[in-house]
């Protein structure tokens, strides 16, 4: 398991609600016996598309991903939180998360923070305004802060 600390990075907007393990990682690519390798098919079909996020250079380099509502839902492939973080991200910020995508994400040190809607339509006007800005989380005081939007979020002391 990766383990984090302080994470401050930039952030890949991905607008969107409903978002399940299947679109997050496509069936196909789940015959591997590997952890690793993953990366390259996130968001396989979606990627096709050249205006997709995750093909834009702005955010090459960013460690968190902000999500619309309910992300990782759909079956429980551990799939999907491994390609996530081999793509290279350390948390993922949504108003609400499945269960099993969740406790899958936490196995392998992938944070899952849920925040209010108003919290993470701020984030995507951050990024959308400016695709540098960065965003810090603390692990330790469960807190998140990009400018002037602060929040806490929830995390139980065996995860933390």
């Amino acid at each position: 398991m990766k383990k984090l600390n302080i994470i401050n990075t930039t952030m890949l907007p991905l607008n969107m609600s409903n978002v399940d393990t299947d679109q997050i990682m496509p069936k196909q690519f789940l015959k591997r016996v590997e952890r690793s390798g993953y990366g390259e098919y996130l968001f396989y079909d979606w990627k096709k598309d050249p205006n997709f996020p995750l093909n834009n250079d702005l955010y090459k380099d960013s460690k968190v991903l902000v999500a619309g509502d309910n992300f990782g839902t759909g079956s429980s492939r551990e799939h999907a939180p491994w390609g996530l973080q081999d793509w290279g991200f350390d948390a993922i910020i949504s108003t609400k998360f499945a269960d099993i995508f969740r406790l899958n994400s936490i196995n392998i040190g992938l944070l899952p923070i849920e925040a209010s809607q108003e919290n993470v339509d701020a984030l995507f006007s951050k990024i959308k305004n400016n695709p540098n800005t960065k965003i810090e989380i603390h692990i330790k005081t469960k807190s998140v802060e990009c400018e002037d939007i602060n929040f806490l979020f929830d995390l139980d002391d065996f995860s933390q």
